[in-house]
C-alpha cells in the first residue's frame, strides 16, 4: 500500500489560510482536517468541544493553570464535582494521535495543530505556510470577526501569533516562521486565493502522477 499523502497548511490569522486549505481538498477530492480533529478530541476526553476550542494551538497560562487548580475544591466544605481539567501535554498528545490516526486512512489536508512535524513519518507530505502583510491581515480579520478598529485587530492578531509560536516552540523545538519547516511559502497579499489553491493542487497532482515526492521526512 503507498504512503498516504498530507498537504499540512500552516497560516497566519487573517491570511485564509484555513480556506484555502478548504478549496486545496475539495479541489484534489482530499479529506479536510481541521474540526474533526477537535470533534474527536473533544468526544475522547469527555469535554465540550467549545472548551477546547479556545485553547487550540495555545498554551494554558499560569494563571489559567493555578485557577484550574483551585476549582477542583470548594469553600466550606461544600461538595461540588470537580470540572475535567486536561492538561497541554493530554490536549497535545491526544491530537497528535488523532492526526496521523486520520491521516494514515488516505490523502488529506491537515491546517495548523504542527502537523508539519507530527506527520513526519505517517505520510507523504506536502508543508505549506500561508502568511500575508499585516495591513491584509487587519483589513480581513476586521470582516470576518466583525472588529470595529484597526487597532483591535492589530492586537487579536498579534495575540494569535504569539500564541501559535509558544505552541509549535513547545510542541516541536522549532520556531514556526523558519522557512526550513515549509516546502512552500505563498503570501496571499500579492497572491490571491484562487491562485494559491491552484498552485497548491497542481504541484501535489504532478508529484502524484510522476512520483516524484522527494519530501518523505523522518518519523518524529
Amino acid at each position: 500500500m503507498p504512503d498516504p499523502i498530507a498537504i499540512t497548511i500552516t497560516r497566519e490569522m487573517g491570511s485564509g489560510g484555513a480556506y484555502i486549505a478548504m478549496q486545496v481538498a475539495r479541489r484534489l477530492g482530499y479529506v479536510y482536517m481541521d474540526q474533526q480533529i477537535l470533534q474527536k478530541a473533544a468526544g475522547e476526553l469527555g469535554c465540550d468541544q467549545g472548551e477546547l476550542e479556545e485553547r487550540e494551538e495555545r498554551l494554558q497560562s499560569f494563571w489559567d493553570k493555578l485557577i484550574a487548580v483551585f476549582a477542583m475544591g470548594a469553600p466550606e466544605g461544600v461538595y461540588v464535582p470537580p470540572p475535567r481539567w486536561i492538561s497541554d501535554e493530554r490536549l497535545i498528545e491526544t491530537e497528535k494521535r488523532l492526526m496521523r490516526e486520520l491521516a494514515a486512512k488516505g490523502p488529506c489536508v491537515v491546517v495548523g495543530r504542527g502537523a508539519f512535524y507530527f506527520l513526519r513519518g505517517q505520510a507523504k507530505l506536502f508543508n505549506v505556510f500561508i502568511h500575508a502583510p499585516i495591513s491584509f491581515r487587519i483589513r480581513r480579520v476586521m470582516t470576518i470577526y466583525g472588529v470595529k478598529s484597526e487597532k483591535e485587530a492589530a492586537e487579536m492578531i498579534d495575540r494569535s501569533d504569539q500564541a501559535r509560536n509558544r505552541y509549535i516552540r513547545f510542541c516541536t523545538g522549532l520556531h514556526r516562521l523558519d522557512a526550513r519547516n515549509y516546502h512552500l511559502a505563498i503570501e496571499t497579499g500579492t497572491i490571491d486565493f484562487n491562485s494559491a489553491t491552484e498552485i497548491i493542487a497542481s504541484m501535489t497532482q504532478r508529484m502524484r502522477e510522476e512520483g516524484d515526492w522527494p519530501w518523505v521526512q523522518d518519523p518524529v
